[in-house]
C-alpha cells in the first residue's frame, strides 16, 4: 500500500469530473470523480489525504482520496 499525502483541492470542476490537489509534499496531483472515496467530487479549499501514482506523461494521480476537513 502507498503513503497517505495530505493536501488541500486548488481546483475541481464537477462538469469535467477533475481537478487538482496542491499537496503538503510540495507536489501538484491530478484528481478524478472516481478516485473520490464516499463522494462524486469535491470543492476548492478542502483538506484531503489521498495515495499518489504515476499517471500519463509524468503526472502525479491522487487515489484513494478521502476528505479530511474544510480549510477557512
Amino acid at each position: 500500500m502507498s503513503e497517505r499525502v495530505s493536501g488541500v483541492v486548488r481546483w475541481f470542476n464537477q462538469v469535467r469530473g477533475y481537478g487538482y490537489i496542491d499537496g503538503d509534499d510540495g507536489r501538484e496531483a491530478r484528481v478524478r470523480r472516481e478516485d473520490i472515496e464516499g463522494g462524486t467530487f469535491v470543492t476548492e479549499g478542502l483538506r484531503v489525504t489521498y495515495e499518489v501514482r504515476e499517471g500519463a506523461a509524468d503526472e502525479l494521480e491522487a487515489v484513494r482520496v478521502q476528505i479530511a476537513e474544510h480549510v477557512h
